[in-house]
Parts: structure tokens; C-alpha cells; sequence
């Protein structure tokens, strides 16, 4: 059994966990889903206890937890190998991890090949693989599938459905809650929200309930209106004694009735829509790529590429981990980069190594404003300020300017003043990537998996603004409901 009673996490003054009641059923698939920052990882880490929380209990009892945290952590240069004997107290045990391995299809693993080289997804098979050995009752996994390929996703929902055990996970992955989840628990505005189904049912539910707030807000302000009337025609009424009793008695109703029983607006915490502009017309050329090929240290990565991208067009790459999807977007964003183009090229991770094909041609269009989303924002100063970072990199330096565009990505100004990078969950830091391209405008947008870690109602307003652009999108995403949603016009598989 895992209860929690008054459960109450406070960081630095601001409440993040706000006296959570709950009880986790056994041999449920639940989907903990929430705003970024709102204190899902927060949640896990006390689960987990990581963290120890400000006030209340968790009391956890006959339960084994397992936890996979959304970042990983690995040794420097340690080997695939290495990392995995680690596991096991004696080399008869092996058989155990062989087995994970198997079921995790990562029995084709180089046991000398370093970890820090390895997917992302591959590095959570890893952590799995160490979590599983420990026989959990429980499992609590932080955005499992960030990192993994449609494929690969597709395999996770089958596994995660197969495990005879609680399985909790952090996904703003809609597709995917869609297909593994019994119940959905939201975080919103640091109560805890409970909802039976998967994710369509959550969403048809919360609408409900965001109606119900609505009216009773609305009847709140009706009452209130009432009452304040009653009581200024009380203070008309002649004579003391009786106006008195009536002022009294006008008083107490407003205190019973509007002060100990007040309503609040429910305000969805969401970031507004960005709006680029382009003037691109549908026949120019954008990129053309001829028997292009590309090796790593003599491995080829893909060979004997062809592909053409005109104006207007929206192409979605997609494949398997590992088949050259981030590479490929490398090499078109370095073309671009290239002088002689003329183009406007905005390129935030400046300090990404540019790529070149091996072999083969490309060819891109001249004079277009050129934006380029990483998969990795590595390039980020974690120990800036949010509104020095923002100034270093779009060069705005009028703090009221700042002000007003980091507002529209949910960022408060105490946040832009007071905050770090490295103080961002990773959604946030999304967030905070989004706010430093909706300065600019874009006839090219070259986005590599621009949804991860971000939360639902983010990836909504994304998903709108996408749908609305009017340029050129290249984008690599693994997100199949987004992009369903944004309607892509042509599709290339590596």
C-alpha cells in the first residue's frame, strides 16, 4: 500500500504540493499529467524518498518502489558492460539480465560501446533493466517515452501493459496515455485531481469540471452582488438599534455565505499562441539532397538519400532510433548556415557541431529566414539569470520587452529576475527555448522533436500555431498525436 495524508512540499516560500490525500490501487496503470513545474517529478522524488516533504505522511508498506527518473545520470566512460555486471553481485546472476534484456529488445547491446554513447532510449532500457532486478511492486517512471522512436513506443505500450505490477508514470505523451492508462491523476494549481479512463476520457472529464468551477464561480459572483446590495440598503434603514441588528446580522450572512466559502475563476495555465510570419511562396526551393550519405568513423548512418522540399511544403522524418533522423537535420541546418546563401539563419545552439554529408550534394534556397530547433539545448548557460540569458541570445535588452514575452510563456517576473537556468525543469527549459523563437520570424522552421518534455496544454498551443504557419516545416517528432494535429503535407522515412 502507498498512502500519502496532508501531503505538503513547500520550496522556497512557494507551495508546490498542496496537502495530497491519496491512495495508489495495486496493479494499476496510472498517468500523472500536469503543467511543467507544477511538482510531478516533485511527487515521484517523495515517492521515491529522494525528498523528504514539509508537512504530512507517506506510509508504504509491503511495496518494493522502483524508480527511473527523466535525466540520467551514468558514470563518465562507463561501458554498456561494465555497467551491467555492476547490477549483479555474482556472474551465475547474468541470466536475470539476459532475460530483461530479451524483453526489453536490447539483447543486441555492444558491451564495450560507452554508455554516454547510447541513445537516450537505450539508456532508459538501461535504468530499467537495473530498476526491474529489484523485483518492484511499484514502478514510478519520470516521461518514459521522450526518447524512444514510434516503434519503440508502440513495443512500450505492449511491455508496460504486460508488467503484473503498479506502474505510475509523468507522459504528456497523448497517444500513449491513450493506449496504456487505467486512470489519469492531473496536478492543477497544486491540488491533486483524480480521473478513471485514459487520456480522451480525462480530457472529456476536465471539461466537465472546468465547466462545473465555471458556474459555480459565476453563482458566486451573483450571491456576492446580492448580499453587498442587501447590506448597502441595510445602512439606509432609519433608526440605530434597528439598523444595527440588520448591518449585524447583513454581515454575518456575507461571512458564512461569501468570506468562509469563496470561489476563485479557474485560469488554465497555458502559454499563448506564437505567431510566425513568412512571405515564402509554395514554389521556391527549399532544400534538394542528391545520392547524399553519411558515415560515422567509417559506419554509414544512411546512404543514397534523395529528397526535394519546396516552399510551404510540411515534411515529417520519422524512423527508428539510430537511422540518421537528428544527423540528417544537422546537415540541412549546416547548409543553410553556409555563407554565400544570404540567408537570415537564427540558430540558438551555436555551439553545435556543423555536419556535412559524406557523400552526395545538397542544395538549399537562398535569402529565407532560417530557424533551427535542437533536440539538445546543451547550448543553454545554466548559471544565467532567465533575463540575461534572454538578452545574450536575442540581444533584447529592454527588460520590459523581456517582460512581456516571457509572460506569454508562463513565466512570472519573479521568475525572469530570480531564476536560474539550471533552477527549470526541462519542460520549463522548452518553454523558455520557445520564448527566445517567437522573436523572430521564419520562412524555414527545422524542428527536431520539439515537443519533449513539454506539457499538454503547451504542446496544444504549439500544435495551433504550427497549423497556422504558413512557411516551411522540417520537423523529426515522435509524437504521433501532435502530428496528426499538424496536419503535415508529405512524410520521409529513414
Amino acid at each position: 500500500m502507498i498512502k500519502a495524508s496532508n501531503l505538503t512540499k513547500i520550496y522556497n516560500g512557494n507551495t508546490i504540493i498542496d496537502c495530497f490525500d491519496f491512495v495508489i490501487p495495486n496493479n494499476k496503470k496510472i498517468a500523472l499529467v500536469g503543467a511543467n513545474g507544477c511538482g510531478k517529478s516533485t511527487l515521484f522524488k517523495l515517492i521515491a524518498n529522494i525528498e523528504e516533504p514539509t508537512s504530512g505522511t507517506i506510509v508504504i508498506e509491503n511495496e518494493k518502489i522502483g524508480y527511473i527518473p527523466q535525466e540520467f545520470d551514468f558514470k563518465k566512460d562507463m561501458l554498456v558492460g561494465e555497467y551491467l555486471y555492476s547490477l549483479i553481485e555474482n556472474e551465475w546472476e547474468f541470466f536475470k539480465i539476459e532475460k530483461l534484456l530479451n524483453n526489453l529488445k536490447f539483447s543486441n547491446y555492444d558491451e564495450y560501446q560507452q554508455i554516454n554513447n547510447l541513445s537516450e532510449g537505450q539508456k532508459m532500457k538501461l535504468r530499467m533493466i537495473e530498476e526491474l532486478l529489484k523485483n518492484p511492486t511499484a514502478l514510478f517512471i519520470d516521461e518514459p517515452t521522450n526518447h524512444l522512436d514510434i516503434e519503440g513506443i508502440m513495443w512500450f505500450e505492449k511491455y508496460i501493459k504486460s508488467l503484473n505490477i503498479t506502474v505510475v508514470m509523468i507522459s504528456h505523451d497523448r497517444e500513449f496515455l491513450n493506449n496504456t492508462v487505467d486512470e489519469i491523476w492531473e496536478i492543477d494549481n497544486s491540488k491533486l485531481l483524480k480521473f478513471i479512463g485514459n487520456y480522451d476520457n480525462y480530457k472529456a472529464e476536465k471539461l466537465k469540471l472546468i465547466n462545473k468551477w465555471n458556474e459555480e464561480y459565476t453563482r458566486f459572483l451573483k450571491r456576492k452582488a446580492q448580499l453587498e446590495t442587501l447590506l448597502e440598503n441595510v445602512h439606509k434603514i432609519q433608526g440605530g438599534g434597528k439598523r444595527g441588528r440588520a448591518v449585524k446580522a447583513a454581515k454575518k450572512r456575507i461571512d458564512r455565505e461569501i468570506t468562509r466559502d469563496e470561489k476563485q475563476e479557474y485560469v488554465e495555465q497555458k502559454i499563448n499562441t506564437v505567431n510566425f510570419n513568412t512571405d515564402v511562396h509554395s514554389g521556391k526551393l527549399i532544400v534538394k539532397i542528391e545520392s547524399g550519405a553519411k558515415k560515422y568513423d567509417q559506419k554509414p548512418v544512411f546512404e543514397d538519400l534523395n529528397l526535394e522540399i519546396r516552399g510551404k511544403e510540411r515534411v515529417w522524418i520519422y524512423g527508428q532510433n539510430g537511422k540518421g533522423k537528428s544527423t540528417l537535420v544537422k546537415i540541412i541546418n549546416t547548409a543553410f548556415n553556409k555563407e554565400g546563401n544570404n540567408n537570415e539563419y537564427i540558430n540558438l545552439n551555436t555551439e553545435e557541431t556543423p555536419l556535412e554529408l559524406t557523400k552526395g550534394t545538397i542544395t538549399v534556397g537562398p535569402n529565407l529566414k532560417v530557424g533551427y530547433f535542437a533536440q539538445k539545448h546543451d547550448f543553454l548557460n545554466y548559471g544565467n539569470r532567465l533575463d540575461k540569458e534572454f538578452a545574450s541570445i536575442t540581444g533584447i535588452q529592454e527588460i520590459g520587452r523581456i517582460y512581456g514575452v516571457m509572460q506569454k510563456f508562463m513565466f512570472s517576473k519573479e521568475d525572469v529576475i530570480y531564476k536560474r537556468v539550471k533552477d527549470l525543469s526541462p519542460g520549463q527549459r522548452a518553454r523558455f527555448i520557445f520564448a527566445l523563437f517567437s522573436v523572430h520570424d521564419f520562412d524555414v522552421l527545422i524542428l527536431d522533436e520539439p515537443t519533449n518534455h513539454l506539457d499538454i496544454a503547451t504542446k496544444e498551443v504549439i500544435e495551433e500555431s504550427l497549423s497556422n504557419y504558413k512557411g516551411t516545416l522540417i520537423l523529426v517528432s515522435h509524437d504521433r498525436y501532435f502530428v496528426e494535429k499538424i496536419e503535415v503535407t508529405n512524410t520521409f522515412n529513414l
